[in-house]
């Protein structure tokens, strides 16, 4: 739930489908681009949100010309890029 989750601080696991990456840091995904299946950037990280467990539950999205707008997405809709430094909505 939105209202019960925490911003991250320690080493968590997102998870999509049947597919686990580790984020050692999450504060380094804050910033990291997050890019449609097309490759276009749509936004920036904000926050990470975690649940009681410590498991990452939502991201903030920055997007926007001048990033005034945010929203949350679902960890379980984005695929890590570490190389690259993105993540991909999809």
């Amino acid at each position: 739930m939105i209202g019960r989750s925490r911003e991250s601080t320690g080493a968590e696991a997102l998870v999509r489908g049947s597919q686990t990456f580790k984020v050692e840091a999450p504060d380094r995904c804050i910033g990291y681009g997050i890019h449609n299946i097309l490759g276009q950037k749509i936004g920036s990280v904000e926050k990470l949100f975690v649940n009681e467990s410590r498991e990452p539950e939502y991201i903030r999205l920055r997007m926007g010309l001048f990033g005034l707008k945010s929203v949350l997405i679902p960890v379980g809709v984005v695929v890590n890029d570490e190389e690259h430094q993105i993540l991909v909505l999809e």
